[in-house]
Formats: C-alpha cells, sequence, structure tokens
C-alpha cells in the first residue's frame, strides 16, 4: 500500500481545539482559559493574542493528568475574575482532559463568580470544523446564540468540512506541498486581462478577507491607471455570522466603497464560504466573463469555464490542490492568517503590491 491510497489523510490537517478557540473569539469571547498542558496549541494562543484575546493556560503537570486538573481549573478560573473581571469567559478542554474524562461542565458549576462561562471538552482528534460546534452548543446553552443561528452555523460547518475532503486539502492520502506561481507574472498577466475583462471573486473565510480585499483595491488602481472593467462578486454580507464576522465584513465594505468599489452581487456572508462558491458561479454565468480572479477559498470554485483563472489563497499543498482543480495560475499568500490578527483594515497583500509594482 502507498501513502496516496490510504483512504484518510496522512499530511497534516488543523486542529479542532484551535477551531474552538478561533470560535470563542469570533462570539466576542475576550478571556480564553485552555484546560490543559502550557504548551498545548501555543501557536494558536499566541496569535490569538493578537487579536485581543486574552490567553489562560491551567498549566495541567503529569501529575494533574493522573489526578484531574478540577482544582487549577477553579483557581485559573477565580484568579481570571479577580483580575479581569470579564462578563464572559471561554474554557476549552484539550486531549488530557478528555482522554481523563474530565467532566469541565460540572467543575465550572463550582465557581463562584457572576462571569458566564462557554465551556467545552475537544479532544485534538477529528474534523477541525467539529471543535467550533461543540463551542457553538455551549453558547447555545447559555444563550450567547439561538437555535436559528446554531443550526445555521452548524450545517455550514459541516458543508465546508464536505467541500474541503472533496476538493481541498483534506482528501485522503498524503498531499505533497508545492510553491505558488511566480506573483510579478501573474501580476502583469492580471493587468492584461483585466483589459479584456476580469471577474473577481472574493470567498474568503473570515477575517482573511481583510488581506485578500486588498487584490481588489489593487485591480482598481490598475484600472483606473491602464484601462479595463472588472466586476465584483463577493461573501461579505454584512448581517449574517457571528458577531466580529459581521464586524469584519462592514469593515471591509466601507473601505472598498471609500476607493469606489462597489460589489456586483453579493454570494453571502464570510463564514459562509463553502456555500457562497457555488453561488458565486451561478452568479458568473450571468456576467459571462472568460477570466476570474478568485480570492480566499479557491478551492471550491471549479475553474473549469473560465479560459484564464488565478487561484490566491494561503499553504503550499492548497497550491497543489488548486492546480489540480485546473487553475491557470496559483499564488501562496503564505502569511494571509497571520498577517490579518488583530486587523480593523484592509491589509496589504503580495499579490496587490505585485500588481502596484507592475503599473507603477
Amino acid at each position: 500500500m502507498k501513502l496516496k491510497s490510504l483512504p484518510y489523510a496522512v499530511h497534516p490537517r488543523p486542529n479542532p481545539i484551535a477551531a474552538a478557540l478561533y470560535t470563542l473569539r469570533d462570539l466576542n469571547c475576550r478571556h480564553i482559559i485552555l484546560h490543559g498542558p502550557a504548551g498545548c496549541n501555543f501557536r494558536a494562543l499566541r496569535l490569538l493574542e493578537r487579536d485581543g484575546v486574552k490567553i489562560f493556560t491551567t498549566s495541567l503537570s503529569d501529575l494533574d493528568v493522573i489526578l484531574g486538573g478540577k482544582r487549577k481549573l477553579i483557581e485559573v478560573l477565580e484568579a481570571v475574575y479577580s483580575d479581569f473581571k470579564p462578563e464572559l469567559i471561554g474554557v476549552v478542554g484539550t486531549c488530557c482532559t478528555t482522554i481523563i474524562g474530565e467532566d469541565i461542565e460540572s467543575e465550572i458549576s463550582e465557581v463562584k463568580i457572576p462571569s458566564k462561562i462557554i465551556a467545552a471538552n475537544i479532544s485534538g482528534c477529528g474534523d477541525n470544523t467539529e471543535g467550533a460546534i461543540r463551542v457553538l452548543e455551549a453558547a447555545l446553552k447559555l444563550g450567547i446564540i439561538d437555535k436559528n443561528e446554531f443550526e445555521r452555523q452548524v450545517e455550514m460547518l459541516r458543508f465546508a468540512t464536505k467541500v474541503e475532503k472533496e476538493f481541498g486539502v483534506a482528501i485522503p492520502g498524503y498531499l505533497p506541498p508545492s510553491p505558488g506561481d511566480d506573483v510579478s507574472l501573474v501580476a502583469t498577466e492580471i493587468i492584461e486581462k483585466l483589459k479584456e475583462g476580469l471577474l473577481v471573486i472574493l470567498n474568503a473565510k473570515k477575517e482573511t478577507a481583510y488581506l485578500y480585499s486588498d487584490v481588489i483595491l489593487a485591480v482598481n488602481e490598475a484600472k483606473k491607471k491602464s484601462g479595463g472593467e472588472f466586476k465584483v462578486i463577493a461573501n461579505l454580507l454584512e448581517n449574517k455570522g457571528l458577531p466580529k464576522v459581521r464586524e469584519d465584513a462592514r469593515n471591509i465594505l466601507k473601505e472598498l466603497r471609500e476607493n469606489e468599489i462597489e460589489i456586483e452581487k453579493f454570494s453571502g456572508s464570510l463564514d459562509e464560504y463553502a456555500y457562497s462558491a457555488q453561488i458565486s458561479l451561478k452568479i458568473a454565468e450571468e456576467l459571462d466573463f472568460s477570466s476570474v480572479l478568485v480570492l480566499g477559498i479557491p478551492q471550491a470554485i471549479k475553474p473549469y469555464r473560465f479560459n484564464y483563472s488565478v487561484g490566491v489563497s494561503s499553504g503550499e499543498r492548497t497550491m497543489t490542490r488548486l492546480r489540480d482543480l485546473g487553475y491557470s495560475r496559483v499564488v501562496n499568500e503564505e502569511s494571509a492568517h497571520v498577517n490579518v490578527l488583530g486587523s480593523k483594515k484592509i491589509v496589504r497583500s503580495q499579490l496587490g503590491d505585485a500588481i502596484r509594482r507592475v503599473i507603477a
């Protein structure tokens, strides 16, 4: 048997615990405790701090794993409230607490603080979206979200997993990484295609839209300097999603409009990138462009109907997948997730800057 023939992915995949942490952030939970070893999900925790989230850990030791971490969890919860007085605190269990069977919900009921506590015990195993769903279940119980939003979120997250397993980097077997195409070459080609007419599809995941929207700004600058035509389809609806998701959409739309860019059609919200991809394709058929630039999650959109297609996303395995799907060019915005953390305004992208250099 070879790696590529295995019925499950054998390359690294995102973590359900990290997904739970980011979902708490999207619920505007600004104080989060990871109930586990100090090093668990270290990178995700440090990055969340850039978004203004205060992160704490119960720093479980070997002995705590054997005897239980209840005492430490209660101590940290009480200390966080004593120092910061938050109205909402998130608690995320880890592989350790899951394996030893800690009942986190029961443990937090003994804490005598007035804060609402969203608590979920989450293993690092399984699809990353399941971590988000566990947090949403806890938020529903507390009345932080209603049943309609909960059901919408679950349907959306499970569909996103399905799309990623069929078309993205969660496909079975081993997916090798590969670099993106030369960004200066792609920028030159985009400017040429702009003269014939270019469709731009923003199909971004949550806050990464702050970076991918910069490409739209750069295309608009190229149009003003070199001529041409482009239209934008975007998943930037402001009235759907968790609180932070809605705020991000509002911020981006405001900045696009300040730069005289209007969205031709909306395909959905920033958390609907799996569904909005299909809506974008239907809209594209009406607009009838032969060249397309897809930003964010291009793997959800098959480029077969276009003569020229550019997929712009993050990660070297994604570049491999986009080529497999038939994109003419692929661009790796490797630092997309890191660069947008804490942003309230559109941030510069590699492709956007390359376009600006070509027209300078």
